[in-house]
């Protein structure tokens, strides 16, 4: 096998292998994609190069000759695009130059197959055969090579956005470019053109690129060239946001979830300053996690929390900082509904005190009640003795009724007060035998204030036999779901209360004929915290908390609706 061939079948596996890891490393990133695009395009010329040298028939070496147009013809708009899109640039000029550069390559075909405007086999050497040029090919050239002067053009402006380490591989790009526009230039187009017979080492030149790259990304564990560290597929499902800086603290890369945390799409975030976008301002420290605001394209502001620290290569040198920025919104709401939940329990605790205070004055006023109406009636009985009780008639009724409607108020004073207490107090949490419809009667008493003027409640008990339960637990059951159902309703809405034993099981079902629940969220109306009220409103904990007990007891809690038909719920206990 002669050298050249080797160093052909070298380039092109070298080719192969550096497009396969540079599309690995970034397989959404446009660069990723037009390297590897331009090396695979590279590889296979190298191949066809090396088929040149091992055939002699001369009709063979022109159809080889018209088959390596896919592998050279982008070369120049490719180049251009890449440095394009690594520097950022998108003057018209560069886009028009870029867009006539691959018409130049796609007319290549066409030249190449029907006509001899592109090359022709003129002489079998002994590495293979040497071509003629055509005006076609010399025109592409020249287009080719104005189309690369370009691409250095725009990675020279982009140089200037680099670390300082990354500035330390540019001599080293630098140097590999050169030599590989060099031997493209005079080797593949200068020498054919002045009719000098020598190997075409174009293709080992861009191999020399792509292997330079690998290079970088083991001393280094970073590349210009292949950032594949930035890890874009990982970083694009992450639901945090997450920013490459560079030393200067403008964003260089960002993922797609700071995107939709800021309202702007990516490629607004690159070159921003990091300032513009977060309330906190960056110093030479690392930040485990501070919380501060983030500012949305709409000039709202978002609670984040936000964490960095210092990026380095292998070397050391400092290539800027990872900052990770997480959404704060739902940790904020949780917070709040948390800190109303704490207060809630508060009241419960508070009120269960106050109904026990209220309950020794209230006894003592029944007893001095009842005390009074026996007084009264020996005093009614002394004037009825005497004759004037006639005469004092409607007096004695006033007293009467005044007395009777007393003590009737206290009883019922003292009756709200019981089942407040019952309520609010967590009693000992043990189980015992439970009348279902009797506790229900006592969820309706001490909701009444709230379901008076409000809703009607239509009974339909059934007879149910005593069930094993906590009662504080199954009246807070009920109470919630009747308060849901008359909240859910306009003024004179009708609730529907229905008990009855089914297959072994107490049933009770609790409907309402408001509008309904809409079906996009029927599945989480049991989950903590939610809730369809405004803030403040509610804390979402309620049918939460009705579905735990529900469990707890052996129970199922269910619930159908049909938006604008009102909506049922029923629960499920064992007897027993």
């Amino acid at each position: 096998m002669h050298p050249y061939t080797f160093l052909l079948a070298i380039a092109c596996l070298v080719c192969a292998g550096c497009a396969g890891v540079l599309f690995v490393q970034g397989p959404t990133r446009r660069v990723h994609q037009l390297a590897a695009l331009l090396l695979m395009g590279c590889a296979y010329w190298a191949l066809c190069q090396a088929m040149l040298t091992v055939t002699y028939d001369r009709a063979v070496a022109a159809e080889i000759f018209q088959a390596t147009v896919p592998g050279w013809a982008f070369v120049g708009g490719l180049m251009l695009h890449i440095a394009m899109e690594m520097g950022g640039r998108r003057r018209r000029g560069l886009i028009i130059l870029r867009n006539f550069a691959y018409a130049c390559s796609v007319a290549m075909f066409p030249l190449s197959w029907w006509s001899d405007w592109v090359s022709v086999p003129a002489e079998r050497m002994s590495w293979g055969w040497t071509y003629v040029m055509g005006p076609g090919l010399q025109l592409f050239s020249a287009v080719s090579l104005v189309a690369i002067g370009a691409a250095a053009f725009c990675l020279n402006g982009a140089a200037r956005n680099l670390s300082d380490a990354e500035r330390r591989q540019l001599p080293w790009i630098a140097w590999t470019v050169a030599i590989q526009l060099i031997l493209s230039t005079i080797t593949d187009l200068v020498l054919p053109a002045f009719g000098i017979r020598f190997p075409q080492l174009g293709t080992i030149g861009l191999a020399l690129l792509g292997g330079l790259s690998l290079w970088f990304l083991k001393h280094f564990g970073y590349s210009v060239v292949t950032p594949g560290g930035f890890s874009h597929e990982i970083l694009r499902l992450l639901p945090d946001g997450v920013a490459m800086l560079r030393t200067d603290g403008r964003i260089r890369a960002a993922n797609e979830g700071l995107a939709r945390l800021a309202g702007r799409p990516i490629d607004r975030l690159e070159d921003m300053p990091v300032s513009e976008l977060l309330t906190w301002s960056f110093d030479s420290a690392d930040l485990e996690e501070v919380d501060c605001e983030l500012r949305t394209a709409g000039g709202g502001r978002i609670p984040v929390s936000v964490s960095s620290e210092r990026l380095h290569d292998r070397r050391g040198h400092d290539l800027g900082r990872v900052v990770v920025v997480r959404d704060l919104r739902e940790v904020a709401d949780l917070r709040h509904r948390l800190v109303t939940s704490a207060r809630l329990a508060a009241v419960g605790e508070l009120a269960a005190g106050i109904a026990h205070e209220i309950n020794n004055p209230m006894a003592f006023v029944r007893s001095n009640l009842s005390q009074l109406e026996s007084r009264w009636k020996e005093v009614r009985a002394e004037l009825a003795r005497a004759g004037r009780a006639d005469a004092l008639q409607e007096a004695l009724g006033d007293v009467d009724e005044l007395l009777e409607d007393s003590i009737e108020g206290v009883d019922r004073a003292v009756e709200i007060v019981r089942n407040v207490k019952g309520f609010a107090h967590p009693g000992s949490g043990g189980r015992e035998l439970v009348d279902l419809n009797r506790l229900l009667e006592d969820a309706l008493r001490l909701i009444a204030p709230q379901l008076r003027g409000r809703a009607e409640v239509e009974k339909k008990f059934g007879e149910l036999p005593e069930l094993s339960g906590v009662p504080q637990q199954l009246r807070q059951v009920f109470v919630n779901l009747l308060l849901n159902a008359s909240q859910a309703m306009a003024p004179g809405g009708h609730i529907r209360l229905t008990t009855r034993l089914e297959g072994g099981r107490a049933v009770v079902i609790v409907a309402d004929d408001g509008p309904g629940i809409a079906p996009e969220i029927i599945d989480r109306i049991f989950d903590p915290f939610f809730t369809t009220k405004p803030v403040g409103e509610g804390t979402g904990l309620g049918l939460g908390i009705a579905y735990q007990i529900v469990r707890s007891h052996g129970g199922a809690i269910r619930v159908e609706s049909t938006p604008g038909d009102g909506a049922s719920f029923r629960v499920e206990l064992p007897i027993g």
